[in-house]
C-alpha cells in the first residue's frame, strides 16, 4: 500500500479512450469502465481530473503537482487539515481512481 509520501510521488495517465465510456446524469457522470464491467457514479471534480490527465494522452503519466497545475485553475483543492500540501489531497483522489481503475498508475511505483 502507498503512504502519504509515495502517493504525492506516484505518476498517475489516463486510460485509452475506449476504456471508458462516460454519460452524463444529472450532476453526476456515469462511467463504465469497459475491462471490468463496472459502472462508478461519480461527482465533481472527478470527471475534471480524468479529462485533465486525457489532455495530456494515455500513456502520459504526470504527478499530484502536474495534475494540480492542470486544474488548479478550475478548482480549489483542500482537505480536511488546511496544512495539508494540496498535491497531498490531491494524490489521495488519484490513488483512489487508480485503485478503482480508472487511471493507470506508473508501473515503477
Amino acid at each position: 500500500m502507498l503512504g502519504p509520501r509515495n502517493m504525492v510521488a506516484a505518476r498517475y495517465a489516463a486510460l485509452p479512450a475506449a476504456a471508458l465510456k462516460r454519460v452524463q446524469v444529472g450532476g453526476l457522470e456515469a462511467i463504465y469502465h469497459l475491462p471490468s464491467g463496472i459502472t462508478h457514479l461519480l461527482a465533481e471534480p472527478v470527471p475534471d481530473l480524468l479529462d485533465a490527465l486525457a489532455r495530456l494522452g494515455p500513456g502520459r503519466f504526470a504527478d499530484a503537482a502536474e495534475v494540480l497545475q492542470l486544474i488548479a485553475d478550475r478548482f480549489d483543492i483542500e482537505g480536511d487539515d488546511p496544512a495539508e500540501p494540496h498535491e497531498a489531497v490531491l494524490a489521495e483522489r488519484l490513488a483512489e481512481l487508480a485503485a478503482l481503475g480508472l487511471i493507470a498508475i506508473s508501473p515503477d511505483k
